[in-house]
C-alpha cells in the first residue's frame, strides 16, 4: 500500500482548488497519459491525451468558460500503484449563478512520485477498482 501516492493525489486536489495549475501539472510525468472512460469529452477534445502539455491545454479549454471550477474528493482509495478518487467536480459558468455538478470516480497511476496515467470518468468507485485490477 502506498500512502505516498494518496498524498500526491490529495495535493493535486488542493492545487486544483486554489488554481495553482503550474504546480499541479508538475505532479504529472512529462509523458503522462490521460484517457476519458465513460465520460464524453468536448467535441474537439480527443478521448486520449499524451503528455503534460496536452493535458494542460485541455484543462485550460475546460476551465475557460467558468468563473469557479473545483473538485471535492470524497475518498481516496489506495489500489497500488493506482489511486481511485471518488470525486465531485463543480463549476459555475462566467456570469452565471447556475452550478454544474458531476460525480465520477477517477483512477490515477503513480510511479516514482509522478502521475503517469489517469483515467477520468468511471461511473463509480467499484467500476474503477475492477478496471485497474485488470490493468
Amino acid at each position: 500500500m502506498s500512502q505516498k501516492n494518496v498524498e500526491i493525489l490529495r495535493g493535486c486536489a488542493e492545487l486544483l482548488n486554489v488554481g495553482d495549475w503550474d504546480a499541479l501539472f508538475e505532479l504529472y510525468h512529462p509523458d503522462a497519459d490521460v484517457e476519458f472512460r465513460d465520460l464524453q469529452p468536448l467535441p474537439d477534445i480527443p478521448k486520449a491525451l499524451q503528455g503534460r502539455e496536452a493535458i494542460r491545454l485541455v484543462v485550460a479549454h475546460w476551465t475557460e468558460p467558468y468563473d469557479e471550477f473545483g473538485a471535492e474528493v470524497y475518498d481516496y482509495i489506495d489500489a497500488h500503484p493506482w489511486v481511485i478518487c471518488d470525486t465531485r467536480w463543480h463549476a459555475k459558468g462566467k456570469g452565471s449563478d447556475v452550478p454544474t455538478d458531476v460525480h465520477f470516480a477517477d483512477a490515477y497511476e503513480v510511479k516514482d512520485g509522478k502521475i503517469i496515467r489517469a483515467i477520468i470518468g468511471y461511473p463509480d468507485v467499484a467500476t474503477a477498482l475492477e478496471a485497474v485490477r485488470r490493468a
